[in-house]
Protein backbone atom coordinates (compact mmCIF):
# COMPACT_ATOMS: atom_id res chain seq x y z
CA UNK A 1 0.00 0.00 0.00
CA UNK A 2 2.79 2.40 0.89
CA UNK A 3 4.52 1.72 -2.40
CA UNK A 4 1.35 2.46 -4.35
CA UNK A 5 0.82 5.76 -2.55
CA UNK A 6 4.45 6.72 -3.13
CA UNK A 7 4.13 5.98 -6.85
CA UNK A 8 0.92 8.02 -7.00
CA UNK A 9 2.61 10.93 -5.23
CA UNK A 10 5.52 10.85 -7.66
CA UNK A 11 3.18 10.74 -10.66
CA UNK A 12 1.18 13.70 -9.38
CA UNK A 13 4.34 15.67 -8.69
CA UNK A 14 5.65 15.05 -12.21
CA UNK A 15 2.26 15.93 -13.68
CA UNK A 16 2.08 19.22 -11.77
CA UNK A 17 5.61 20.13 -12.87
CA UNK A 18 4.70 19.45 -16.49
CA UNK A 19 1.63 21.68 -16.27
CA UNK A 20 3.66 24.45 -14.66
CA UNK A 21 6.12 24.48 -17.57
CA UNK A 22 3.65 24.08 -20.46
CA UNK A 23 3.84 26.59 -23.31
CA UNK A 24 0.63 28.63 -23.42
CA UNK A 25 -0.26 31.03 -26.24
CA UNK A 26 0.00 34.76 -25.63
CA UNK A 27 -0.41 37.71 -27.96
CA UNK A 28 -2.77 38.91 -30.65
CA UNK A 29 -3.29 39.57 -34.36
CA UNK A 30 -5.91 41.24 -36.54
CA UNK A 31 -7.75 39.99 -39.61
CA UNK A 32 -9.85 41.28 -42.49
CA UNK A 33 -12.16 39.55 -44.92
CA UNK A 34 -15.60 39.43 -46.49
CA UNK A 35 -18.88 38.11 -45.15
CA UNK A 36 -22.62 38.54 -45.24
CA UNK A 37 -25.03 38.74 -42.35
CA UNK A 38 -28.74 38.99 -41.66
CA UNK A 39 -30.59 39.68 -38.43
CA UNK A 40 -30.13 36.01 -37.44
CA UNK A 41 -27.07 34.53 -39.20
CA UNK A 42 -23.48 35.24 -40.24
CA UNK A 43 -21.76 33.67 -43.26
CA UNK A 44 -18.07 34.06 -44.01
CA UNK A 45 -16.97 34.27 -47.65
CA UNK A 46 -14.49 31.71 -49.07
CA UNK A 47 -11.17 31.36 -47.15
CA UNK A 48 -9.06 33.20 -49.72
CA UNK A 49 -11.00 36.37 -48.91
CA UNK A 50 -9.86 36.41 -45.26
CA UNK A 51 -6.28 37.20 -44.27
CA UNK A 52 -4.05 38.17 -41.37
CA UNK A 53 -3.94 41.96 -41.28
CA UNK A 54 -1.20 43.12 -38.97
CA UNK A 55 -0.91 43.87 -35.24
CA UNK A 56 0.86 40.53 -34.82
CA UNK A 57 2.39 39.98 -31.39
CA UNK A 58 3.34 37.40 -28.80
CA UNK A 59 3.32 33.72 -29.75
CA UNK A 60 1.92 34.56 -33.20
CA UNK A 61 4.78 36.84 -34.25
CA UNK A 62 7.36 34.13 -35.16
CA UNK A 63 4.89 32.44 -37.52
CA UNK A 64 2.25 34.74 -38.99
CA UNK A 65 2.72 37.55 -41.50
CA UNK A 66 0.38 40.08 -43.13
CA UNK A 67 -1.70 38.61 -45.93
CA UNK A 68 -1.55 34.99 -44.79
CA UNK A 69 -4.91 33.27 -45.51
CA UNK A 70 -7.34 32.47 -42.69
CA UNK A 71 -9.96 29.75 -43.09
CA UNK A 72 -13.25 30.58 -41.36
CA UNK A 73 -16.10 28.19 -40.58
CA UNK A 74 -18.30 27.47 -43.59
CA UNK A 75 -22.05 27.77 -43.74
CA UNK A 76 -24.36 30.19 -41.94
CA UNK A 77 -23.66 30.63 -38.23
CA UNK A 78 -26.98 31.36 -36.47
CA UNK A 79 -27.14 33.90 -33.69
CA UNK A 80 -29.53 35.85 -31.50
CA UNK A 81 -29.01 39.30 -30.07
CA UNK A 82 -27.21 38.94 -26.76
CA UNK A 83 -25.36 35.92 -25.41
CA UNK A 84 -25.04 32.81 -27.57
CA UNK A 85 -23.73 29.38 -26.51
CA UNK A 86 -23.39 27.36 -29.73
CA UNK A 87 -22.08 23.82 -30.15
CA UNK A 88 -18.28 24.04 -30.01
CA UNK A 89 -17.00 24.91 -33.49
CA UNK A 90 -13.60 25.91 -34.79
CA UNK A 91 -14.37 29.44 -35.89
CA UNK A 92 -11.15 29.90 -37.84
CA UNK A 93 -7.63 28.59 -38.37
CA UNK A 94 -4.48 29.84 -40.08
CA UNK A 95 -1.27 28.01 -40.98
CA UNK A 96 2.15 29.46 -41.71
CA UNK A 97 5.81 28.59 -41.05
CA UNK A 98 4.87 25.10 -39.89
CA UNK A 99 2.42 26.21 -37.20
CA UNK A 100 -1.39 26.05 -37.24
CA UNK A 101 -3.36 28.29 -34.90
CA UNK A 102 -7.05 27.54 -34.42
CA UNK A 103 -9.76 29.34 -32.45
CA UNK A 104 -12.71 27.34 -31.11
CA UNK A 105 -15.56 29.50 -29.88
CA UNK A 106 -17.45 28.47 -26.74
CA UNK A 107 -19.79 31.46 -26.41
CA UNK A 108 -20.23 34.89 -27.93
CA UNK A 109 -22.20 38.09 -27.52
CA UNK A 110 -23.83 39.53 -30.65
CA UNK A 111 -25.17 43.05 -31.14
CA UNK A 112 -26.85 44.39 -34.27
CA UNK A 113 -26.81 48.20 -34.35
CA UNK A 114 -27.44 51.17 -36.61
CA UNK A 115 -24.60 53.65 -36.53
CA UNK A 116 -25.10 57.04 -34.95
CA UNK A 117 -22.65 59.66 -33.69
CA UNK A 118 -22.66 57.96 -30.28
CA UNK A 119 -22.08 54.42 -31.61
CA UNK A 120 -18.47 53.32 -31.36
CA UNK A 121 -17.11 51.35 -34.33
CA UNK A 122 -20.14 51.77 -36.61
CA UNK A 123 -20.32 54.63 -39.08
CA UNK A 124 -23.35 56.88 -38.98
CA UNK A 125 -26.29 55.33 -40.85
CA UNK A 126 -24.62 51.97 -41.39
CA UNK A 127 -25.93 48.65 -40.10
CA UNK A 128 -23.30 46.82 -38.05
CA UNK A 129 -22.90 43.39 -36.52
CA UNK A 130 -20.59 43.43 -33.51
CA UNK A 131 -19.53 40.15 -31.95
CA UNK A 132 -17.28 39.42 -29.00
CA UNK A 133 -16.47 35.72 -28.81
CA UNK A 134 -14.78 33.69 -26.11
CA UNK A 135 -13.12 30.33 -26.49
CA UNK A 136 -9.81 28.55 -26.84
CA UNK A 137 -6.74 29.00 -29.03
CA UNK A 138 -4.71 25.95 -30.03
CA UNK A 139 -1.29 25.83 -31.66
CA UNK A 140 0.03 22.68 -33.35
CA UNK A 141 2.93 21.87 -35.63
CA UNK A 142 6.37 23.36 -35.08
CA UNK A 143 5.40 23.96 -31.44
CA UNK A 144 2.69 22.10 -29.51
CA UNK A 145 1.14 24.87 -27.42
CA UNK A 146 -1.19 24.24 -24.50
CA UNK A 147 -4.83 25.16 -25.35
CA UNK A 148 -5.24 28.73 -24.10
CA UNK A 149 -8.23 30.96 -23.23
CA UNK A 150 -8.85 33.48 -25.98
CA UNK A 151 -11.12 36.26 -27.22
CA UNK A 152 -12.32 37.22 -30.70
CA UNK A 153 -13.65 40.69 -31.59
CA UNK A 154 -15.57 41.00 -34.88
CA UNK A 155 -17.20 43.95 -36.63
CA UNK A 156 -18.93 43.97 -40.01
CA UNK A 157 -21.03 46.78 -41.44
CA UNK A 158 -23.24 47.52 -44.41
CA UNK A 159 -23.17 51.01 -45.88
CA UNK A 160 -26.31 53.12 -45.99
CA UNK A 161 -28.85 51.58 -48.37
CA UNK A 162 -27.05 48.24 -48.73
CA UNK A 163 -29.32 45.21 -48.28
CA UNK A 164 -28.67 42.84 -45.38
CA UNK A 165 -27.32 39.52 -46.59
CA UNK A 166 -25.19 40.91 -49.41
CA UNK A 167 -21.39 40.75 -49.40
CA UNK A 168 -19.51 43.20 -47.22
CA UNK A 169 -16.17 43.43 -45.45
CA UNK A 170 -15.24 42.82 -41.84
CA UNK A 171 -12.40 43.55 -39.46
CA UNK A 172 -11.49 41.39 -36.50
CA UNK A 173 -8.91 40.86 -33.81
CA UNK A 174 -7.99 37.76 -31.85
CA UNK A 175 -6.05 37.57 -28.60
CA UNK A 176 -4.90 34.80 -26.28
CA UNK A 177 -3.99 35.09 -22.62
CA UNK A 178 -2.00 32.42 -20.84
CA UNK A 179 -3.78 30.94 -17.80
CA UNK A 180 -2.37 31.71 -14.36
CA UNK A 181 0.42 29.26 -13.50
CA UNK A 182 0.73 28.13 -9.86
CA UNK A 183 3.56 29.92 -8.09
CA UNK A 184 6.56 27.87 -6.87
CA UNK A 185 5.32 28.32 -3.29
CA UNK A 186 1.97 26.78 -4.26
CA UNK A 187 3.68 23.81 -5.89
CA UNK A 188 5.90 23.39 -2.83
CA UNK A 189 2.81 23.36 -0.60
CA UNK A 190 1.27 20.71 -2.85
CA UNK A 191 4.44 18.64 -2.52
CA UNK A 192 4.33 18.97 1.27
CA UNK A 193 0.80 17.61 1.21
CA UNK A 194 1.95 14.60 -0.78
CA UNK A 195 4.70 13.90 1.73
CA UNK A 196 2.11 14.04 4.53
CA UNK A 197 -0.08 11.61 2.60
CA UNK A 198 2.81 9.13 2.40
CA UNK A 199 3.43 9.54 6.14
CA UNK A 200 -0.20 8.76 6.99
CA UNK A 201 -0.13 5.66 4.81
CA UNK A 202 3.09 4.49 6.50
CA UNK A 203 1.57 4.82 9.98
CA UNK A 204 -1.49 2.87 8.92
CA UNK A 205 0.70 0.16 7.42
CA UNK A 206 2.75 -0.17 10.66
CA UNK A 207 -0.42 -0.25 12.76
Amino acid sequence: MLKRVAVLAAALAVSSAAVAHADSITGFFSATGTDSFTTSSLTFAPPQNSVVAGAIGGSFAPYLTDGNPITFATGPIPYVIGNNVPPAIQLFSTTEAGETFGFTVSNFNANLVTGSPSTVGCLTGNTCLDITGFGTFTGTGAVAFTPTPAQFQFTSQYVIGQTLGTLTSFSASASATAPIIPEPATLALFGTGLVGLVGIARRKLIA
